[in-house]
């Protein structure tokens, strides 16, 4: 009884010490941690983009928008604080049949000039076609935006616009609320545990798998939530909502033919249809192309010149079937 009572303090004073020692190193990780965040934050400039066009929101899902009239390289925004057209009002001109497309910095149209984007050259393109109106389409497209981000910014800012329909752009990797846009989502929002988003992390890289994978599962309850949100408050303006789905382009690939993610392009797909969403896969569209794919795309998310010009043909022929 002694030799158990012993042994039982033995192992309270290791397990208290154990304790200690882990609330100790835990507390002066998250100082220091803050310490050099506060460093960091103090010089990090998103690759020259803040203040010549981003700048903080004050809505809080938002994070960050861009000035109006901002510009960086070949990134200018009109009044709007949008990649397009400086329309000197919201309100939609008569006998315009109007097209608002969002979306992140595929749709923003980064690297590419700004008439060619797949958005402008729709708009090129659907207006040589036979239509009751003319068509005008609107960019609205914030770089490193995800679906609740995307989310927000249609029921706050695009249903300003009166659109008769709109297009939301879905990237893959709009399932990822902290990773592929993880220093400016850091920077506007500081993590409540370093520790913890550091354990987060190391597990992600350990056990995570494929990237997009790993937040699609993670974070799709959420996304085609946000995505029923829109189609709620869409219809009680009446406007149409679309999704067009974007591939990835995997790394090293010519082609599509061992694609590693039909199988999210497919369940997206399907949660569409019972929703009674209509949407364009343009995996479709890049499975089948004349060139090998590199020639398409700058890297793993986004289209250059050529893979725009596809998405805009792909484009008219879904949004003007309607």
């Amino acid at each position: 009884m002694k030799m158990f009572s012993f042994a039982k303090t033995r192992f309270g004073l290791l397990l208290l010490s154990s304790t200690i020692s882990v609330v100790l190193f835990v507390g002066i990780f998250e100082i220091v941690e803050n310490i050099r965040y506060y460093s960091w934050k103090a010089n990090f400039d998103n690759f020259g983009w803040f203040d010549k066009i981003t700048v903080p929101s004050t809505n809080h899902v938002l994070m960050w928008e861009y000035r109006p009239y901002g510009k960086f390289e070949q990134i200018e925004t009109n009044r709007f604080g949008y990649r397009d057209l400086d329309y000197e009002s919201m309100i939609k001109p008569e006998d315009t049949f109007r097209i608002a497309f969002a979306g992140d910095s595929i749709t923003l149209g980064l690297s590419v000039d700004w008439e060619d984007t797949f958005v402008r050259q729709f708009e090129t393109e659907a207006n040589k076609k036979e239509f009751r109106q003319n068509i005008q389409a609107l960019n609205f497209s914030v770089d490193g935006y995800n679906a609740p981000q995307v989310c927000e910014m249609i029921k706050t800012k695009v249903i300003d616009f009166s659109p008769d329909i709109v297009v939301y752009t879905m990237c893959l990797n709009d399932f990822d609320f902290c990773a592929s846009s993880g220093l400016k989502i850091r920077y506007f929002r500081k993590p409540k545990s370093f520790f913890l988003s550091k354990v987060k992390s190391a597990y992600r890289r350990m056990f995570g798998g494929d990237f997009h994978l790993y937040h699609f599962r993670k974070n799709k309850d959420v996304v085609f939530q946000n995505i029923l949100d829109i189609k709620e408050v869409l219809e009680r303006k009446g406007s149409r909502f679309r999704v067009v789905i974007l591939p990835v382009f995997p790394e090293n690939a010519t082609d599509f033919d061992n694609y590693p993610l039909r199988g999210v392009h497919k369940e997206i797909g399907l949660f569409l249809l019972k929703n009674g969403i209509r949407s364009l896969d343009l995996l479709d569209a890049f499975s089948h192309l004349e060139k090998p794919l590199r020639d398409y795309c700058y890297d793993i998310w986004h289209p250059n010149v050529f893979g725009h010009r596809l998405i805009a043909k792909q484009l008219v022929s879904f949004l003007l079937s309607d």
